[in-house]
């Protein structure tokens, strides 16, 4: 597993009040005492730990860099432990490691501000290309997520490409239309999108329904790519998959909610998990992808921290168990 995207550290402030930041507005909010991580961190992790508790022997290897503060010590101690090899984390002096400042409203949603000027801001397109080895000798499941340039993340998507590499990705709104104009969705074996991003995608609004923004996204993705496997996360309505064809509603496993930021880098790392171990993406059996990255994904959401660090296999089963899934 090869995989680039944002390693860093944030804060989150709980706001007062549900309705949506104004732009001139001064909103109070509390900081809470909680961990907070970035999207190829959060992702990798439960793969990793999961990985490492089948027996499953994966080498896991995140192209990224850290700056040379506290935060990169402790992140790079956290993700090595966890079981990644560190060899493409670069640390770069006199540069601030990343980092995010996360608002979430009452009703648990919210959103992010991330330093644009951090480490991951300098991870380049030739860093990708140091991997080309692995690619080209092993078989190999390829990451893109956002938090480091677009042009790097492309790099990486067009390496994994032409080695027959499987590849997953994900993008931000504004990324979109740059993603389409340069065909990327051809060369992507499996997009994970949230409501936003889908609407990005199909060009409708995103105060259409769920149903609308969803169908519309995988007619326009299917279109241009009719191979691809979508995964369009909800939020709190819950999980849309497609796969040739055929659509899939998942409703969200009920679960006392701490925080749900981080919850869709776990539904992807549970998609992972699902392909690596055979899994089919979506199926009327217990045993799939989409399935397996929802649990994940619950489980995620009820620690305070973006990374749940007590999920394993054993307390995942556990989990699964006390809601009626049989998946591992």
């Amino acid at each position: 597993m090869v995989g680039t995207g944002g390693i860093g550290t944030g804060k989150i402030y709980l706001l007062e009040g549900n309705q949506n930041l104004g732009r001139n507005e001064s909103r109070m909010g509390h900081l809470l005492s909680v961990k907070d991580f970035c999207k190829l961190h959060i992702i990798f992790h439960y793969t990793a730990v999961l990985l490492k508790d089948l027996n499953v022997n994966t080498q896991i290897y995140p192209i990224g860099a850290v700056g040379d503060d506290h935060a990169a010590k402790e992140l790079l101690t956290i993700m090595k432990n966890a079981g990644m090899n560190m060899k493409y984390v670069k640390i770069i002096k006199n540069t601030p490691t990343l980092h995010s400042i996360c608002f979430q409203y009452p009703d648990h949603s919210g959103g992010n501000i991330t330093e644009s000027q951090s480490a991951s801001s300098l991870v380049t397109a030739e860093r990708m290309i140091d991997t080309a080895t692995i690619l080209q000798e092993n078989k190999s499941l390829v990451l893109s997520v956002p938090e480091v340039p677009l042009p790097s993340r492309i790099e990486l998507i067009n390496l994994g490409f032409r080695n027959q590499a499987y590849v997953l990705a994900s993008f931000v709104s504004d990324e979109i239309d740059t993603i389409k104009k340069q065909g990327l969705l051809e060369k992507i074996n499996l997009l994970s999108v949230n409501l936003d991003e889908a609407a990005a995608l199909a060009n409708v609004s995103r105060d259409d329904s769920i149903e609308e923004i969803a169908n519309n996204c995988i007619k326009v993705v299917a279109q241009i790519n009719p191979e691809i496997k979508l995964c369009i996360t909800c939020g709190s309505q819950g999980i849309y998959g497609y796969d040739q064809g055929e659509v899939k509603f998942l409703p969200i496993l009920n679960v006392p909610v701490e925080n749900t930021a981080g919850a869709g880098d776990a539904m992807l790392s549970g998609i992972m998990l699902g392909l690596i171990l055979g899994f089919p993406f979506i199926d009327n059996k217990a045993q799939t992808c989409l399935r397996l990255g929802r649990l994940i994904s619950a489980m995620s959401v009820i620690s305070p921290d973006t990374i749940n660090f007590n999920i394993n296999l054993r307390s995942l089963k556990q989990f699964q168990k006390n809601q009626g899934e049989d998946i591992l």
